[in-house]
């Protein structure tokens, strides 16, 4: 059952809410003005603005973290979420072997999609292989941060060192807030990108 407030002569749903405010949300990471998501919500430009503000955690411009392959993973998003990293994407090498033995289209399209996603980011962080964070840099016209994991080939799972990663997240995500917000403040984009990868390494 819902969760039910009784608020002097009315009963108002939690969960009805919630469901509005998800929707309201949705809309404005896709793109739309806060007037255009008040509009369909039905309520004022206002109030839209002050549940971003409520809700935020940091602004600016937006951040990545790729990180491959690597012990842990779970870990290393769990430190991204704390900062706000906009884009995770992290793999051990099973789910890298994984993602690269399925259909070749599928891969080289998550590439494409990953590449056009972060080209709106002021920067990436790469922990990587030497020789894949020197092809970030060339491929990727952002700042591209790289923590090297070891020389290439890397075959093997590396445990990244979160201390020395938090230093260098806190650091990107001080300049972020600094720097104007590129493109969207959100991006439904990225959530699609990941979800796609997820798929790949399964």
């Amino acid at each position: 059952m819902d969760d039910l407030y009784r608020i002097g002569g009315k009963v108002v749903s939690r969960d009805k809410l919630a469901v509005a405010v998800d929707a309201l949300l949705s809309d404005r990471s896709q793109g739309a003005t806060q007037a255009e998501a008040a509009r369909a919500a039905g309520v004022s430009r206002s109030f839209v603005s002050n549940l971003e503000s409520l809700g935020e955690v940091r602004h600016g411009a937006r951040v990545g973290l790729i990180a491959f392959p690597v012990s842990n993973g779970a870990a290393l998003r769990e430190l991204a979420e704390h900062y706000s990293v906009d884009f995770v994407l992290t793999f051990s090498q099973d789910e890298r072997e994984r993602a690269e033995g399925g259909d070749a289209r599928d891969m080289f399209n998550r590439l494409l999609d990953t590449l056009a996603e972060l080209s709106d980011y002021a920067a990436v962080v790469v922990l990587a292989s030497d020789w894949r964070i020197e092809t970030f840099k060339r491929v990727m016209d952002v700042d591209v941060i790289g923590i090297e994991l070891g020389v290439s080939p890397l075959e093997h799972d590396v445990e990244a060192d979160l201390e020395h990663v938090e230093t260098v997240l806190a650091s990107v995500v001080e300049r972020a807030q600094a720097a104007p917000p590129t493109g969207k403040r959100a991006s439904e984009g990225g959530r699609r990108v990941r979800r796609a990868w997820e798929q790949l390494k399964r």
